[in-house]
């Protein structure tokens, strides 16, 4: 809650928030006392400031933290229609990092951009050229960030330039496709933009090298990314600009090709050179393999401690629970007969699903024994909402056991007679709490793979920095809440090279207040959620309390559940960039 006072003869300052357990965000322990700002920054943090000012916050039974950091968005598009992000912000975010896994709207055509982020992300073309608006207004990396920098922002925001728009953008997108080695020339002009980027402030290149991710459009609709189509030479030569810049590189390796993490962690190496920081999505416990995480970990220990390298996994927080709608699904991107089913028209689905060919197809790529991250199990999947009666919170499995029919077959029915009508859930990985808490406590990992502002339809995990502290104050053997608070804002903005992150005094003041007990209790399920600024249904969380007030550069821009009147027109927020 807010209130004004005034009294005099006190040192001024224009918030005061009284009260609460300060964790400064360095890993220190709790101090409990007030923290003031004034002139957008901390001024003073103690017990029993004698500050007055024009308003106090009385955080009674809270905690006092920094703002927490999201580093893995896909926010690029979504921020030029509404640049508040209101979505990370209610739940304790700061700072937002774009332009990962390849993709950045800093260069390209709209065509090409619409064509590079609606299938990877999973979000309606009409939208996304609704938000990019009539025509691209920069030309260059330079000029988009200069652009960013005039946004009505609410929370900080800083990015990585992406490979695929890079690529698409020099070599033309029929030829990005389709040619694995570029000339020289053309190796030059790539190394240019992103020394250009760096020179500009971002963070760093993202690439991406899984094959789920897919272009829309009409031409090359299905196919990989352009970044999945360049040679390990060209990742290399693209990656020492980085380096020499000090700067991160942010990969996608192929979840299915253990060989991807090798190159990635080659990459990273600093055996007679300058170590390249390297985040790589993400570590994960796989239900298909229960030893990936342990595998992860040790992985980059070892390449840390023996070659040189600077690796840190990003990690989920959180259970890695998707919604589908028929077999529109990241998921069904991993096998043949998924990919031409999300591929085809309604039309042509249901033609599909009725062939007994492709059928046979589906059953032989759903049931191989080959290297997934999918579980396929029909009795793991789960009714959301469909046309049958009484079938919301059902497994495939069981409905089928109820009518007498073999799973899959049952499957295809459904689909081929009622398509995206069936939706549908399941956990496809982390769905272990102690493995789950294992991973993002490895001094390896960064608490991150949030993807806010993408699949927005899939899922919801936009609280992820909520959920960490969740668990750990419920399992206080994980780590500290210190601790957690630490990787959750300096260390990871010391890492990543974002000037965020602690509230101690002269440091920028963007701070949260959070009520613990509500926090302990648990925080809410996903649910769906129309925003009538943009006519389309996305899956969101709230907080219900546990977020009380959000500070971004000294101003509230969220109090007790309520944004400001001014957030989203006016500028909170600034673009970070880059102080490697």
């Amino acid at each position: 809650m807010i209130r004004e006072i005034a009294k005099p003869d006190a040192p001024a300052c224009d918030v005061l928030i009284r009260n609460g357990q300060i964790y400064d965000g360095t890993g220190a322990a709790p101090v409990r006392g007030d923290l003031a700002i004034r002139n957008h920054k901390v001024l003073a943090s103690g017990p029993a400031l004698p500050h007055d000012a024009t308003r106090v916050i009385d955080a009674e039974g809270g905690w006092i933290m920094p703002g927490m950091i999201d580093i893995h968005t896909h926010y690029d598009a979504e921020i030029e229609a509404l640049p508040g992000l209101e979505e990370s912000v209610r739940h304790g975010v700061t700072s937002v990092v774009m332009g990962n896994c390849s993709l950045s709207t800093a260069l390209g055509s709209k065509k090409d951009l619409l064509d590079l982020f609606c299938r990877v992300e999973s979000l309606p073309r009409d939208l996304l050229s609704k938000w990019l608006g009539e025509e691209i207004a920069w030309r260059d990396v330079r000029e988009y960030y200069e652009h960013l920098d005039k946004l009505a922002l609410g929370p900080n925001v800083s990015s990585f330039v992406g490979h695929s728009s890079i690529r698409a953008h020099v070599m033309g997108m029929e030829r990005s496709l389709t040619v694995q080695k570029p000339d020289a020339a053309e190796i030059r002009k790539m190394q240019g933009i992103v020394d250009d980027a760096m020179q500009a402030g971002y963070l760093g290149l993202s690439i991406d090298m899984l094959p789920w991710h897919r272009l829309d459009g009409e031409r090359f609709k299905g196919i990989s990314v352009p970044s999945q189509h360049a040679a390990s030479g060209e990742y290399r030569s693209l990656a020492n600009v980085v380096r020499k810049w000090g700067r991160v590189l942010q990969a996608t390796p192929n979840a299915l090709t253990k060989s991807t993490v090798a190159v990635l962690a080659m990459l990273s190496s600093g055996v007679f050179r300058k170590p390249l920081r390297t985040t790589i999505v993400a570590a994960m416990d796989v239900k298909t393999n229960r030893s990936v995480y342990k595998i992860a970990t040790l992985g980059a220990s070892v390449f840390n401690r023996v070659f040189r390298a600077n690796i840190r996994w990003q990690t989920l927080a959180e259970p890695f629970l998707n919604y589908c709608d028929g077999v529109h699904t990241p998921l069904f991107e991993e096998f043949r007969t998924g990919v031409d089913a999300i591929t085809a028209t309604p039309l042509e689905r249901h033609q599909m699903f009725r062939d007994p060919k492709y059928r046979a197809a589906f059953r032989k790529d759903w049931e191989t024994n080959g290297a997934r991250i999918f579980h396929r199990d029909l009795d793991d999947m789960f009714i959301v909402s469909s046309p049958l009666p009484e079938s919301a919170g059902k497994s495939f499995k069981q409905l089928a056991d109820a009518a007498g029919a073999e799973p899959l077959e049952y499957f295809l029915d459904l689909i081929a007679e009622h398509d995206d009508a069936i939706r549908w859930r399941t956990v496809v990985t982390n769905d272990r709490d102690a493995q789950r808490q294992y991973l993002f406590a490895h001094d390896t990992a960064m608490p991150g793979f949030n993807d806010s502002g993408a699949h927005n339809r899939n899922m919801a995990f936009q609280d992820g920095g909520l959920q960490m502290l969740h668990q750990v104050l419920r399992n206080p053997h994980v780590m500290t809440v210190e601790h957690a608070i630490h990787k959750l804002t300096k260390e990871t903005a010391d890492w990543m090279g974002l000037e965020t992150g602690s509230i101690r005094p002269g440091d920028w003041a963007d701070v949260v207040v959070i009520n613990p007990e509500k926090l302990r209790a648990g925080l809410g399920e996903p649910i769906e959620y129309t925003d009538e600024r943009i006519g389309a249904m996305r899956m969101v969380k709230r907080t219900d309390g546990v977020v009380k007030n959000v500070l971004v550069g000294g101003r509230t821009v969220f109090d007790e559940g309520k944004f400001a009147p001014e957030f989203g027109k006016e500028r909170f927020g600034r673009l970070l960039r880059s102080k490697h």
